[in-house]
Parts: structure tokens; sequence; C-alpha cells
């Protein structure tokens, strides 16, 4: 039974607990954002590769970014720098990687169009191990850091909030900053890496006497926690696997409404301009929205709250298709989203702490990174998936960019918009049903651990 823990305090201090958030989803969402919106326009305008060859390129890259985040979890776990901590010092690793290999993935080296779409899948696919493992650590570091659930709750709604605060940022200074840089893409790409090195190092600074190394570890808990072993499939038990598939679910209802949002906002409501204003609604009303997460899930739970909040988000987006086919509506239906859904997707790595620390309390295994990486796979296996549906879908209703759009070919966009994205909202909530933590155990054990790593710090 999963219990409230509206009588929690958090124990971090509230500067430690902004510093997180600034440290790590803050400044790391400049390169997100940077990424996610020129990574195809850079193929095809500046590289000037096929729309064919970019579409492989970009298909390639995405796909590689899902493999590399299921490797990260092994590659942290299982290789750690005892001098600096088995997690700060991956942070800071894989920001030093980030920031090399992000400018080259945007230099443009005037090779051939087969050369450079090649380098392109190369160059990603190192940039991915690096974020990748940087994201792993960084979310694991949420173990040592809590004392109790109220810390982990915490820390993810400031991390939410500092990614959507960076989306908000972002959005009205990438276009002066890129200005400032002579409209370089590498320069640019520079820039953002530097900033996610400085907050790994900042998140070294922060974290460091938390995350013990190796040794010390084993000397409190001697005997009790068994190394990890087998990796990502090993991992996925007991509550990993209703996790795994909810997951997966949740975060593929965006990448539903990011693939058909440019459709139905041009050809359904025929005004585009809403687009931008309703990606900019969401963010700030996702802002809202991890903040009220927080008091949510303190009062019924965390579990409770993700499935009644999948399941409300689902019957939001199935009003598109009944009101939302105006502007205005479509707006106010879409700062609904934007405030509800935020509780699935700021809980994802709350849930991968709370099955580490359940895995460990039972002896299982320590697979803490692995278990985090299973979380990061959920996101972007999520995205991808999601994003391939809603392109072969359009393909299937008939949509063309030269055709005549037909009331038919209209009426099958908003469907998509609406019930594409309701339907995993709602298979997501169900099946969460399945998994199963008690949370006063492990309140309790959690409660132990601390008292044992602070007697040792002392």
């Amino acid at each position: 039974m999963e219990g409230k823990s509206n009588a929690q305090k958090t124990t971090l201090k509230q500067s430690q607990i902004l510093l997180y958030g600034f440290c790590g989803m803050f400044l790391n969402t400049f390169y997100l954002m940077f990424l996610a919106y020129n990574r195809l326009f850079y193929l095809t305008d500046i590289l000037q590769l096929s729309t064919g060859v970019s579409a492989l390129v970009n298909s390639l890259s995405v796909w590689g970014n899902v493999v590399t985040m299921i490797l990260a979890g092994g590659i942290v776990d299982k290789i750690n720098f005892k001098k600096v901590g088995k997690f700060a010092g991956w942070a800071v690793i894989g920001g030093i990687g980030m920031s090399i290999s992000f400018p080259l993935l945007f230099s443009d080296l005037g090779l051939s169009q087969s050369a450079a779409g090649a380098l392109f899948v190369v160059l990603f696919v190192v940039q991915s191990i690096s974020y990748n493992c940087l994201w792993v650590a960084e979310r694991s570091l949420v173990g040592p850091l809590s004392g109790n659930a109220a810390d982990a709750n915490s820390l993810a709604m400031m991390a939410q909030q500092g990614s959507t605060l960076g989306g908000l940022i972002y959005g009205v200074v990438n276009a002066p900053i890129m200005a400032f840089l002579g409209n370089s893409y590498t320069l640019t790409a520079l820039l953002y890496g530097l900033f996610i090195l400085g907050g790994t190092i900042g998140m070294f600074l922060l974290t460091r006497k938390y995350d013990l190394p190796k040794e010390e570890e084993e000397k409190i808990e001697k005997g009790t926690v068994p190394k990890a072993k087998g990796g990502f499939l090993s991992a996925m038990t007991g509550p990993t696997i209703p996790f795994f598939f909810a997951m997966i679910l949740n975060n593929c209802h965006l990448g539903f409404f990011m693939s058909l949002l440019a459709y139905f906002t041009s050809y359904v409501l025929n005004d585009p301009v809403i687009l931008s204003i309703s990606v900019t609604a969401g963010s700030a009303a996702g802002l809202l929205g991890a903040w009220l997460s927080k008091i949510i899930c303190n009062n019924i739970g965390k579990k409770k709250a993700f499935i009644y909040f999948s399941i409300l988000t689902g019957v939001l987006y199935m009003l598109i298709a009944f009101i939302g086919r105006t502007s205005i509506p479509f707006l106010i239906i879409r700062v609904a989203i934007g405030c509800f859904s935020v509780v699935g997707g700021m809980l994802i790595p709350v849930f991968a702490n709370d099955i580490a620390d359940y895995k460990e309390m039972k002896g299982e295994t320590d697979a803490r990174a692995v278990i985090q990486s299973i979380a990061g796979t959920t996101i972007r296996f999520g995205s991808a998936l999601s994003a391939t549906i809603a392109s072969f879908s359009l393909a299937a209703v008939g949509y063309s960019a030269t055709a005549e759009m037909t009331p038919a070919i209209i009426n099958s966009i908003t469907y998509l918009m609406a019930f594409a994205p309701a339907a995993v909202c709602i298979l997501s909530a169900l099946c969460f049903i399945f998994y199963k933590i008690d949370e006063k155990e492990l309140d309790a054990y959690r409660a132990e651990k601390a008292a044992k790593l602070h007697a040792a710090q002392k």
C-alpha cells in the first residue's frame, strides 16, 4: 500500500534544492531545445543533405539515442570513480564529453552527403552517450541526496520547474544569442555545451559529500547489498515492469502532440500563429503544474497522483475533438494539459529512485544507475515511438503537402491529435495500477540508511 507523505518535511535546505534544479535541468534545457528544434533544419539547410538522406540520418540518430540510454545505466553502475563519488564523478565526465562533442556535431566540414550524414550519426551517438551518462548520474544522485520521500519529490519538482523555466528563457534568448555569434550553429552549440559543463561542476560540488565513494558505502552496508549484476534485463523485475510500460506510454502523449501540432494549427485551426503561443503557454502552465505536483503527491501519494492525472490528461486530449477545433478553446485545453500532464513527467525519476531503494532494501541488487537509465529509456523510447507512429499515421490518412486538404483529412488530423495521446495516457494509468511498493516500509529503510551515512560522515 502506498502511504501519504504529507507529514514529512524536507531534510535538505531550499538552496540545495534550487541549485539541483539550476545546475541540472535548467542549464541542460538549452542543449535539449537547441538540438530538438535545429537538428533536422541543420541537416537539410546547412549541410544541404537531401530530404531522404536527412530523414534517414535523423531516424538513426533518434533511435541511437534510445540505445545509448540503455547502455548508460550499465556504464555508470559498473565504472566507479572511488576518489570522487559514484555518480558525481560521472556528472562531470558527461559534461566534459558534451562540451566537446556537441559543437562538433554542428560543425560543417564540407564533406560529401554520405560522409557528412555518417559523421553526424557517429557524433550524435557520442554526444548521446555523454549526455545520457550525465542524465543517469544526475537522476541517480536523488537517492544519496534524499533523506525521505519529501526530499525526492522536492528535487524532482525543482528539476521539472528548472526544465520548464529553461525552455521559456531559451525561446527568448536563443535568437539574440545566435545573432550575436554570427548565426553560427557551432559557436551556439559550444556555448550551450559549456552551460552543461558548468552545471555539472556545480552539481559535483553540491552533491560530493552525499555521494560517498563506493568502498566507504560498502563498509557501512557490508553484507546487505549485493553488487550490481545483469544490467538492464536483470533490473526488469517486480515494480520495474509496470513502471517501464506505463512510462513509455506516458511519454508517447507529448510525442504525438509535438509531431502533430504544426499540422493541427495550420489545417484544422487555420491559425499557424497559435502554434508558438500554445508552446509558450503550455510551458508556463508546466511551472504551475510542477508546484502543484509536490502538494498533490504529498497529500494523496505518488501512485494515485500519477494514475488520476494521467486519466485526466487523457480526457482533456479527447476534448480537442469536440470543443477544441477553434483557437481559443484549443489554447485553454492546451494550458490545462500543460498543467496536469506534468505530474507524470515529474514523477519518472522519483519512481525510479523508489524502485532502486526498494530493490536495495530487499537485497536484490545495487543497480541505481541502471534503474535511472530504464527511466530515461522510457522517455526517449516513448518520444521516438510516437513520432514514428504519427508520421506513418499521417501518410495512412492520405496527408501530403502537395495534395488538396479535404474535410476527411482534416477530420483525421483532428482525431489523431485528440485520441492518439488520450489513448496512451489512459493505457499508462491502467498499466501503473500493477505498480506495487510499500511506501511506509521504504521510508523507514531510508531513514535508517540516512542515519548510518550521517554517522559515518562525523
